[in-house]
């Protein structure tokens, strides 16, 4: 799980980093004076801010379900101990067999 989070952080950090880039962009334009001009920077900026913030909510969401199935999965480790064990061995002797075949 650990492993999945660093993952996960990283990506959400180059996406904002990119989105950060993007405003930075948008900033430092020039501006020629046209109303087309000035109308299409107006929609390029609601349209970042909208990125922005469905960023935020799949983040949240992300979040979220990774709680949720952490949750629950340690909800079943407990209420199940030997179902869990049981898996993590037949998983262990599929995977053996698996590279057992495979150095043949």
């Amino acid at each position: 799980m650990a492993n999945y989070d660093t993952q996960k952080k990283q990506l959400m950090n180059e996406v904002r980093s990119v989105l950060n880039e993007v405003e930075d962009l948008y900033s430092s334009s020039i501006d020629n004076g046209s109303e087309q001009s000035k109308e299409l920077k107006e929609r390029f900026m609601e349209k970042l801010n909208q990125t922005k913030g469905k960023l935020r909510e799949v983040e949240s969401s992300v979040v979220d379900t990774a709680r949720a199935t952490v949750e629950r999965t340690d909800e079943l480790v407990r209420e199940k101990p030997y179902y869990a064990v049981g898996i993590a061995a037949l998983t262990g002797l599929v995977a053996g067999l698996l590279i057992g075949h495979c150095r043949r």
